[in-house]
């Protein structure tokens, strides 16, 4: 009996260390769930260099004036010449909170005003002159800016700029004797203050649009000639650029949810609106046979304007969109005049500058997908512009041109991401060349008025996507 015991006491504790034993291989062979990573949040702080386009325009007074004192023998006001510029710049940013950025940055800019001016009095005097304008500079400063979305950043800038100004350059023939000012080049000295917005595009790219003002106050050269020549400038810079951001553009991991994937739609119709600028480097000409032959090439002027647009893209491959588009553009420059006066005579020259009342757009464009939301594109089309009549007096005379319609080719390029399944936001820049006409005389002054030029256009849009039926 005893043996029997014993027997069955041996195979229960062998049992049961059999069934220990076997017990943590069934646990290793349960699964088991992973705990979830915690996604990266976006961060700003990164150095980057870049580059932009877009155009300059210059507004303010120059004065000619003997030594000694005395009436001024010229005056200039409402100057301006606008043409096409270009930037680069480098900086840093750091994010300070979730949803504040400060930073410091250098850039440089060059441009391609040129402002010159011609006039043949009665086939005899002759007066050639080329006006103050940009040619090149540089700003240092500061930025702070609020994060609308993690990818949006809205800044307000400052800093401190130099400028090298082409100055005045004139040349007059009598009949005979010819007389030559050339003023040297001058760097001024000033103030910037600006805004603008930066799209992210991926970790290391992203794309801004800003506007500065460059405040370059007084500045004075002396003529070997014996006249003293004095300029007050201020620029407007407009700028779109790229920037290569250096770095991750993500902070330490946290527990926040990652942001739901877009589902774009490229493949529709669209609809979208937006606000921008233009600036006219028009060449203008007038005569009046036997007394006046004007010319005047860059002597522009700038506008803030509007678009609406309609068109149709479609997805054509997993990279590449192609599509059709017709636009208004619809634009104001608030009345700006430039005045010229003559010493001694009294005589003044005043007109309202140029700029576009509106215009229309057809055309089509090609792009390219970064990414599945973020599309570069270049376009070209055939535009219809209408410029604003301008009102001009001319020696005690005031005449009005009428207002007409120019036509010329459209070229120009940009890029547009979506930020929820049907709505973009898109910059883009449009150059259109138009014709010359020359029925712009209506018989007051001049016989013959002639004027064609070059548009310089800047636009931030948000579009609509229709669904697909």
């Amino acid at each position: 009996m005893r043996r029997v015991a014993a027997r069955a006491a041996a195979v229960l504790g062998i049992a049961q260390a059999a069934a220990f034993a076997a017990t943590p291989v069934a646990a290793a062979d349960l699964p088991v769930k992973a705990r979830p990573l915690p996604a990266p949040v976006a961060s700003w702080t990164q150095f980057y260099v870049g580059a932009g386009l877009g155009f300059d325009f210059a507004s303010g007074q120059s004065n000619l004036a003997p030594i000694g004192g005395g009436p001024a023998l010229f005056s200039l006001d409402g100057l301006q010449g606008a043409d096409l510029g270009l930037s680069g710049f480098t900086g840093f940013d750091l994010q300070v909170a979730p949803r504040f950025v400060i930073g410091g940055f250098v850039d440089y800019d060059w441009s391609r005003q040129r402002t010159a001016v011609n006039t043949t009095l009665f086939g005899a005097a002759n007066l050639s002159a080329v006006m103050p304008s940009l040619d090149q500079g540089w700003t240092i400063g500061g930025r702070a800016g609020f994060l609308a979305t993690p990818d949006i950043l809205l800044y307000g800038l400052a800093g401190y700029s130099q400028m090298r100004i082409n100055n005045w350059n004139v040349t007059a023939t009598f009949g005979g004797p010819v007389f030559t000012m050339q003023e040297s080049a001058q760097t001024s000295h000033g103030y910037t203050v600006g805004a603008g917005a930066e799209y992210r595009l991926s970790s290391n790219v992203s794309l801004r649009g800003e506007y500065r003002y460059v405040a370059l106050g007084h500045n004075t050269t002396v003529d070997p000639l014996g006249a003293i020549w004095t300029t007050d400038l201020s620029e407007h810079v407009i700028r779109i650029g790229a920037a290569y951001r250096f770095g991750q553009f993500a902070g330490p991991a946290t527990t926040a949810s990652a942001a739901p994937a877009l589902d774009p739609a490229w493949t529709g119709v669209y609809v979208g609106a937006g606000i921008g600028g233009d600036a006219l480097t028009p060449h203008v000409a007038a005569s009046l046979p036997g007394a006046v032959d004007f010319n005047a090439a860059g002597l522009g002027g700038a506008d803030v304007g509007g678009t609406f647009t309609i068109g149709y893209d479609r997805q054509i491959a997993p990279k590449w969109v192609v599509g059709a588009f017709g636009l208004i553009d619809a634009a104001t420059n608030g009345g700006a005049k430039i005045t010229a006066t003559g010493a001694g005579a009294g005589t003044t020259v005043t007109s309202d500058l140029a700029s576009v009342k509106w215009a229309w757009t057809v055309g089509g464009r090609v792009g390219y997908l970064v990414s599945p939301e973020t599309l570069v594109y270049v376009l070209g089309g055939y535009t219809g512009s209408t410029a604003r009549s301008i009102t001009y007096s001319f020696f005690g005379l005031q005449s009005t041109s009428p207002e007409r319609e120019y036509h010329g080719a459209t070229f120009g390029g940009g890029f547009e991401r979506f930020f929820s399944d049907r709505i973009s936001a898109r910059a883009e820049y449009r150059m259109t060349h138009v014709e010359t006409r020359d029925d712009l005389t209506d018989g007051v002054i001049f016989t013959n008025v002639s004027a064609g030029g070059t548009i310089h256009t800047l636009r931030g849009s948000l579009v609509y996507h229709l669904p697909t039926p």
